[in-house]
């Protein structure tokens, strides 16, 4: 593969997961794409799919969750996570704030979705971002949260754990700004 270049992915693979075969570097459509020159795999690098579930209580106020682990240990996040194979997009969110908060959520609304990456390694994502509501439930941290907080839209934190989350936080207090959620 060579030498990293600056603003492309790292790889997922070094070489071939099917035949172990040290993978090289074609360009297709503008985009660098490593190949296996033995069996033609290309590792596309297509983001790992995420959903970020902003709660929302009957005050208005947004739940965050300060991260339990790395990457971005210590930071506000929007409670979510990694989809597995089988789940939609709104099972995993219901999973998610399940795993994290111990909340059940109703009102399941789509916001919009984000590109990002993960990690050191920089894998990319897809965040799919949802607005929920919950009412007369008090939140536990657990699973990747080592805290939660409740938040009123005009005093957010101003550094949050990943980039795509301040403009998914400002899409969910123009919501809550313009409807009754």
């Amino acid at each position: 593969m060579g030498q990293h270049e600056p603003g492309v992915p790292l790889p997922f693979h070094k070489y071939c997961p099917y035949d172990g075969a040290l993978l090289g570097c074609m360009t297709e459509h503008g985009h660098p794409r490593p190949i296996c020159s033995q069996c033609g795999y290309i590792d596309y690098q297509n983001p790992r799919p995420a959903v970020a579930v902003i709660v929302c209580n009957d005050a208005h106020q947004l739940l965050l969750a300060r991260r339990a682990a790395e990457p971005r240990k210590g930071h506000w996040d929007i409670p979510g996570g990694f989809m597995e194979a089988h789940e939609s997009a709104e099972q995993a969110a219901r999973r998610e704030i399940a795993e994290e908060t111990g909340l059940t959520i109703s009102d399941l609304q789509y916001l919009g979705s984000l590109p990002d990456v993960y990690g050191p390694q920089g894998v990319p994502t897809i965040n799919l971002c949802f607005l929920a509501r919950v009412a007369d439930q008090t939140p536990q941290a657990s699973d990747d949260a080592a805290e939660l907080a409740w938040f009123d839209c005009d005093r957010l934190p101003e550094e949050m754990a990943f980039a795509h989350q301040a403009i998914m936080l400002r899409w969910a207090c123009g919501r809550l700004k313009r409807t009754e959620l």
